[in-house]
């Protein structure tokens, strides 16, 4: 088969070098997760301050023209 050294050492390269792409692939899982939450965060507030200026405006508008 060949020289147990190298049988060894080749298989121990190719395990650690799965274990870093496996610990990659569960990092960037983990951080696709933790992104999509403060995304969704960011939207809603997006919104609700687009909603709060909005009627700001509107308030004004009333004001000044005196009908709605």
């Amino acid at each position: 088969m060949g020289n147990p050294r190298f049988v060894f050492a080749f298989v121990g390269i190719y395990l650690l070098g799965l274990g870093v792409l496996i610990g990659m692939l569960i990092d960037h899982i983990e951080f696709d997760e933790s992104r999509s939450v403060l995304l969704t965060q960011l939207d809603e507030d997006k919104h609700r301050v687009h909603e709060r200026l909005m009627a700001m405006e509107r308030e004004v508008t009333v004001e000044h023209n005196g009908t709605p």
